[in-house]
């Protein structure tokens, strides 16, 4: 059976800002490719080449960096929506394409997971919904469920302590059949909120399956920097050498110098002076290092020039950023295009070069 895929990725990325006021949260860079990129190589690998895509915020960004990372034989249909339909709101308003079993993702949120097995379970419970789901330590940031077998008896949307006592968390993906979209009834609709209490007051059962592999909601910077160290984890070569040791992902465009690397991913035409230890983060295209640089559990997007005997550390360095020399900067982000002079010390902040107000 050749299934069907949509991707939501409409969201601003509040959270994330200022990061997201000039890269949709979707295909912010992990390890190298985009956010979303994994959760549409994931449907491929279970044989699923047709995805529609639902989008707004920012939409050309997302559309020419998701054109340029499919898969060759991947076919992408987009819909653009002038105002926010919600979760559900936007599966009603693709319900054309929709005329059999298909799963729905989240494109904001780190998921590698396998895809074929959740079908599997699907079709052998007949089920008309199947949720995927996953342990989590704080059930106050999520939509938790509780469970009867594999069935689902109760949605709690962010729970209050001593609400409930599960920490079973809804993954934002959902396989679904075509039914389902005759009960959402009106635009804006949401999924967790409306669609799924409304179906477990008819009677209806709901399936949940507790997905393998990757799953993170990158909402916050920190979320950001530990998305790149997972996916490093997952996907990097072992190193066991005197300068780079540990999991890395190292393109072949990068010039190393004999510096010490680990744990990290490293872009191509990586230009570094000496005596540079970089640990834990990722650095992404065209970034020159100078001398006496430490970076550690950071990210350093592309174009970005440290000079010399600068420190960076639990940090988000934003595109074509200069970090002036004897430089330190510390849980913070630092926004495009900003030229920091030397002997800077930023600690705790988030510096926005500019915010346009249609972004907002």
């Amino acid at each position: 059976m050749a299934y069907k895929a949509v991707i939501m990725a409409g969201g601003k990325g509040t959270r994330l800002r200022p990061i997201t006021y000039s890269i949709p949260k979707p295909i912010l860079p992990i390890a190298g490719k985009t956010c979303m990129s994994y959760l549409l190589d994931s449907f491929y690998n279970a044989g699923i080449k047709d995805v529609i895509v639902t989008t707004g915020y920012k939409y050309e960004l997302l559309i020419n960096s998701i054109i340029s990372e499919k898969n060759n034989d991947q076919s992408i249909i987009f819909s653009v929506e002038k105002e926010a339909a919600g979760t559900a709101g936007s599966i009603k308003m693709i319900s054309n394409f929709l005329d059999d079993t298909f799963i729905v993702g989240s494109g904001d949120i780190l998921s590698d997971f396998d895809i074929s097995n959740i079908l599997k379970f699907h079709k052998k419970n007949r089920a008309m919904i199947t949720i995927v789901l996953t342990e989590v330590e704080n059930p106050d940031q999520f939509g938790i469920v509780e469970l009867e077998g594999d069935k689902i008896t109760r949605f709690l949307e962010k729970p209050e302590k001593n609400e409930t006592s599960s920490h079973t968390a809804n993954t934002g993906m959902y396989i679904m059949e075509p039914e389902v979209i005759s009960y959402i009834k009106s635009i804006p609709y949401d999924f967790g909120k409306d669609l799924f209490p409304l179906l477990l007051n008819k009677g209806i059962d709901l399936y949940g399956y507790k997905g393998k592999g990757v799953w993170l909601d990158t909402g916050r910077p920190n979320d950001l920097i530990k998305a790149n160290q997972i996916m490093v984890n997952r996907y990097g070569k072992e190193y066991n050498g005197q300068d780079i040791r540990g999991k890395n992902i190292i393109e072949t465009g990068a010039k190393l110098n004999g510096n010490y690397i680990e744990n990290s991913y490293i872009g191509n035409a990586i230009n570094m002076e000496n005596n540079i230890r970089i640990t834990n983060s990722a650095i992404y295209d065209n970034v020159n290092i100078g001398e006496n640089v430490t970076i550690e559990n950071s990210i350093l997007m592309s174009n970005v020039a440290v000079k010399n005997n600068s420190k960076i550390k639990d940090s988000v360095i934003m595109r074509n950023c200069v970090i002036g020399e004897d430089s330190e900067i510390v849980e913070s982000i630092i926004s495009p295009d900003l030229d920091l002079k030397g002997k800077s010390r930023i600690y705790s902040v988030s510096l926005a070069s500019k915010i346009i107000e249609s972004d907002i």
